[in-house]
């Protein structure tokens, strides 16, 4: 094979692969899987060795050469790139897209051009041969090298008009004074440019007959490094324009280039628990017993109640593919739940634990990625996006809280990883264990069907049983004569006072943000309303702001109506916010904290305020649903849901099961200490049914798949969710009819083409919503049936309307 020729897949949303040639200096190092800078048009894009030619498939004159590696090691093999081929047919996606939401955004390029002095224009500017204006430019340049065009004009802008910064920039270039230079940006700066010598010091200065002072000097400094020395450090000792003399010096062989990995201090999660395994129930024994058999692969639902110890049957799993020289990925739905975790596990294996997650820097991310790529790192714990790390053996994947609907990406390539975890199992060979106190409806049917083994927790791990949950009708509480009624029902506020006097903890959990979630004239009705998504904008008291949750609109918050200017604003009702306000009225000598998306913007917020509660320096925590995911907190006797109503009213199929789940989930919040817990659900309907069947899940389970199969829902039927969204909405309308009329006239048997019809939010950022879904009743026949029609998918956008394509949607909103 000659290596001359290449497929590279860009990481944009474009079906094909592209042909190029490989420069002649790169031939026999590029190979599948290596990241590329590759030329498209006029700008280069990064891209993604797909195949290695032995001659080029399109006419050889037509074929252009990438222009670099942007590592020199690749980011994924053949097997993972079969995975990722696998992955782009089943959720309808360009494979390119799919790589790119694989492989660390610091691993990409892209190129940009920037200023550079020249020598003649530093020495033009010595001798003072410049125009103040044009010396002024050539100034910045010289103390900012690197600037773009729009870069300079922002620096200048309070010195000089535009107009007078473009003609000095003008002037510079067209004297040789400065000059633009192509550069590759790759985001962090995770891997830094070094020179050092090609040969001895003789050998170089025979390459360069004519050095000069400013070449010896630097030949000099390199000659009296100990190894590789960084650019960054020569420019900064030797002046801005010591980078294009190293260049030079580079062409003419005295120097070599290359490239050494910068690493930051890694996350630091304390270890956290016993270092040793602790003694396991027969529960558990069973459960280990059974992933560890000889031979053990494909899925296995961990069904246990919450508290039940089923990370300690990660552990021991994990120990045991250890053992046999092979790496762990563990997946967790939130990144407040990662510290915990990887605290249990570098308390048990020590450095071999890498993390991934969005809440690290690119570098630290970039990093620990590399750490799985290598072996260094044997085990990985992470969010979604840690099953696509370049694992080399991997002998295990956990996927905790298995039915959170964080798994499920939202926008690009819209996948979810539980089920690709599944997927990348039965191509390893490994187990794949999925656990959950509430299983989602997915996994259960599987489960119960024989495609995955069930395995039983159905027991706390300590002696306290898991509490009871106690319904708490609002339809009795009665409202203060000429007030509203209280945001907590007596029972409630009693309940906390106790936990209070016990030297307890508790929990409020409130799933909706802000402060009023509507602010409505009560002389003329008008309200704040989002003009990009035509929905209500939810008051932010303490930012004094009234915000859009969809678009991230904000305006001031006032105390006159915007529409008719009267003083008469009412707000109507609640939030997080507007709930902390009022237990900390209620119970002033109480410490409390507001944990939702406001709170815990600033990056380790959310884990200061997981340690401070965890460390009982918090006594009361309230929040959206964050504050209810796999947290272990001893101290906490009480856990609260203000209104559990608001999540059954959701317009989805999987409004019962989701507000279930997460009811059963804070409920496993309470009582895991010595003191036995109590939850208190506030609610308008407690003959709902998922409330009745609030102490057993498997009833819960079996009653909603009932309800599904009666409304040929998922699990039992397969759906794919086509969104077509644009600003102007008889075009949008007009291309979903179209588009619905064309695949029914295509339809194949046991398939559904269902609308078109306006989404829940038909409008968001200012752009009008429909869509149409596609529901399958064999899995086969729709798969199928779904590859003939894709084409049409992909010609339906065009003329101002946008297609998107959700297989599998979590929800339909």
């Amino acid at each position: 094979m000659s290596g001359r020729w290449i497929k590279v897949a860009l990481a944009r949303p474009m079906a094909d692969a592209f042909t190029y040639a490989v420069p002649a200096e790169l031939v026999g190092r590029v190979d599948v899987g290596h990241v590329v800078l590759a030329p498209l048009g006029p700008v280069a894009e990064t891209g993604y060795v797909v195949a290695v030619l032995d001659a080029p498939d399109i006419d050889a004159a037509r074929v252009r050469p990438i222009r670099s590696l942007v590592d020199p090691l690749p980011a994924f093999d053949a097997d993972q790139l079969d995975f990722f081929r696998w992955i782009a047919d089943y959720y309808m996606a360009p494979l390119g897209s799919v790589i790119k939401t694989a492989v660390p955004g610091e691993v990409r390029a892209k190129v940009v051009r920037v200023l550079e002095p020249t020598e003649a224009g530093i020495e033009a500017l010595t001798a003072r041969q410049l125009e103040e204006s044009v010396a002024a430019v050539l100034r910045e340049i010289i103390a900012r090298p690197g600037l773009t065009r729009r870069g300079l004009l922002r620096r200048l802008v309070d010195e000089q008009e535009e107009e007078a910064v473009e003609h000095g920039l003008a002037a510079l270039l067209r004297h040789e004074h400065a000059r633009w230079e192509e550069r590759e940006d790759r985001g962090t700066r995770a891997r830094a440019p070094t020179v050092a010598l090609a040969g001895s010091v003789d050998a170089a200065l025979a390459r360069l007959p004519k050095a000069g002072p400013r070449q010896k000097a630097l030949l000099r400094a390199v000659a009296g490094a100990e190894g590789p020395v960084d650019v960054a450090e020569l420019v900064a000792a030797h002046g801005a324009s010591a980078r294009e003399v190293l260049a030079r010096m580079v062409k003419a062989g005295a120097l070599v280039r290359a490239e050494r990995e910068v690493r930051d201090a890694l996350e630091d999660a304390r270890p956290l628990g016993a270092t040793q395994a602790l003694a396991l129930n027969s529960d558990q024994q069973a459960a280990l017993a059974a992933l560890t058999a000889p031979g053990a692969k494909g899925a296995f639902l961990l069904f246990g109640v919450t508290g039940s110890g089923k990370t300690e049957v990660f552990l021991g799993a994990a120990q045991a593919a250890l053992e046999r020289g092979q790496q762990v990925c563990v997946l967790v739905p939130e990144i407040g739940l990662t510290p915990q975790l990887v605290g249990r596990f570098k308390a048990r294996f020590g450095p071999d634990v890498a993390v991934l997650h969005s809440g690290l820097t690119g570098r630290d991310r970039l990093a620990h990625w590399r750490r799985v790529r290598s072996g260094e790192a044997r085990v990985l714990v992470g969010a979604r996006s840690a099953l696509f790390a370049p694992f080399r053996a991997l002998g295990l994947i956990v996927v905790d809280e298995e039915h959170d609907d964080s798994y499920k990406q939202d926008d690009g390539v819209r996948y979810n990883a539980r089920d690709l975890a599944v997927v990348l199992g039965r191509r390893a060979g490994c187990p794949v264990v999925l656990a959950s106190a509430t299983p989602s409806l997915e996994s259960w049917v599987n489960a119960r069907s024989g495609r995955y083994g069930l395995l039983r927790l159905p027991r706390r791990a300590t002696a306290r049983p898991v509490p009871t949950v106690e319904l708490v009708d609002m339809t009795q509480v009665e409202r203060p004569e000429g007030g509203p009624r209280p945001i907590l029902a007596p029972a409630c506020v009693t309940a906390l006072r106790d936990t209070f006097a016990r030297g307890g903890q508790a929990m409020v959990l409130y799933n909706r943000r802000g402060y009023a979630t509507l602010v409505e004239c009560t002389s003329c009705g008008g309200s704040y309303e989002c003009p990009n998504c035509g929905v209500s904008m939810t008051l932010h008291q303490r930012a004094g702001v009234v915000a859009c949750h969809y678009c991230g609109l904000t305006r001031p918050a006032q105390e006159a109506c915007p529409a008719c200017g009267k003083p008469t604003l009412e707000e109507l009702g609640k939030g997080t916010e507007r709930v902390e306000e009022e237990l900390q009225a209620l119970f002033p000598e109480v410490p409390i904290a507001r944990m939702d998306a406001d709170t815990t913007a600033v990056r380790g917020s959310l884990h200061a305020m997981l340690d401070d509660f965890r460390a009982g320096r918090t006594r009361l925590l309230v929040g959206t649903q964050i504050i209810a995911k796999g947290h272990d907190f001893p101290g906490v006797h009480t856990a609260i849901v203000v209104s559990v109503d608001q999540g059954f009213r959701m317009p989805d199929f999987r409004a019962s099961e989701r507000t279930y789940a997460l009811l059963v989930q804070l409920a496993g919040r309470a009582g895991r200490g010595d003191v036995p817990g109590r939850v208190l659900v506030q609610t308008w309907k407690p003959d709902h049914y998922a409330l009745r069947e609030v102490g057993s899940v498997e009833g819960f389970l079996e009653r909603e798949l009932r309800l599904r199969q009666t409304l040929r829902y998922p699990p039992l039927t397969r759906l794919v969710l086509v969104r077509l969204d644009g600003v102007d909405r008889p075009t949008v309308q007009g291309a979903a009819r179209a588009l619905a009329a064309e695949l029914r006239r295509r339809l194949a048997e046991g398939v559904d083409v269902l609308g078109p019809s306006l989404a829940a939010l038909p409008k968001m950022v200012g752009r009008w919503r429909y869509q149409v879904i596609l529901r399958g009743q064999q899995i086969g026949v729709f798969r199928g049936w779904l590859t003939q029609i894709r084409p049409l998918l992909d010609q339906a956008a065009g003329g101002g309307v946008r297609v998107t394509v959700d297989v599998d949607p979590r929800h339909l909103m």
